[in-house]
């Protein structure tokens, strides 16, 4: 269980951290390099502009401001997989938060979509891996209940994941069979969070090695989480509703400044 903390973060604390982290990221993923593909000074290859070209000083320094910003939004995911396990372990009706995950799912598919076009990606959004990893958990949790034995619990519980985790994959779900481990070893090591954060990160690096470096700052913000509920600003769909809306004002936002 974690610590009581008498200064140390609530829930609504690391909602707000993890929805600020992923701001930042997505203002160099969208607004930098989003502009700069729309601009044709950038391909999925790198800078597409020689040196005393038009274009060029201004692609090299928002390149330059761009790594910063990524590398910081590193801290993001991290924070929303842990806060997936608190949810589950403290919401009043599981299959409520669920059908929530998948709502926002569906109504944030479309701006998703339509920010990830200009980087010239598609998938499906970040709540799908949440709902999976949800779903992976809650099997997990009725697979040890089920069992007899801790030990006889393992085969189930390994095929539970092996599940969620390949339907992340075909889904092509953003962090994929990647983030549905994150909220499984989260959940699996619930009594030892910083393990569990330690873990979670070892997993992202897996995925994308050297650029997920920075996700183990996040570290320092769940090894202080105090166990407490605390309060959003404009209540608790604020934290959710952000996510589909900030993708649209940086879609328009881009095209507006391209023209």
């Amino acid at each position: 269980m974690p610590r009581k903390l008498k200064n140390g973060f609530s829930s609504a604390d690391l909602k707000l951290f993890a929805i600020i982290f992923m701001l930042i990221d997505h203002i160099g993923a969208i607004g930098i390099e989003g502009y700069l593909m729309k601009s044709g000074l950038m391909t999925q290859a790198g800078l597409n502009v020689s040196p005393n070209t038009p274009g060029y000083d201004l692609a090299m320094g928002l390149s330059f401001l761009d790594l910063p910003l990524r590398l910081a939004g590193r801290i993001a995911f991290p924070l929303f997989a842990f806060m997936i396990v608190q949810g589950f372990l403290h919401t009043r009706s599981r299959k409520d938060y669920l059908l929530r995950l998948l709502a926002f799912a569906l109504i944030s598919q479309i701006p998703f979509s339509l920010a990830m076009s200009l980087l010239g990606l598609d998938g499906r959004n970040v709540y799908f891996t949440l709902a999976l990893g949800l779903i992976c958990i809650w099997g997990l949790e009725l697979a040890g209940e089920k069992a007899a034995t801790p030990v006889m619990a393992i085969p189930g519980s390994l095929l539970i994941i092996a599940c969620c985790c390949l339907a992340a994959w075909y889904i092509d779900c953003d962090y994929s069979q990647y983030g549905v481990l994150c909220i499984a070893v989260f959940y699996l090591l619930r009594d030892r969070p910083a393990y569990g954060a330690i873990a979670a990160c070892i997993i992202l690096l897996m995925a994308s090695p050297y650029f997920e470096v920075t996700s183990f700052f996040c570290i320092y913000f769940i090894n202080r989480y105090n166990g407490q509920k605390g309060s959003l600003p404009f209540g608790k769909y604020f934290y959710y509703a952000v996510y589909p809306v900030h993708f649209l004002i940086f879609y328009w936002t881009v095209l507006l400044i391209t023209g």
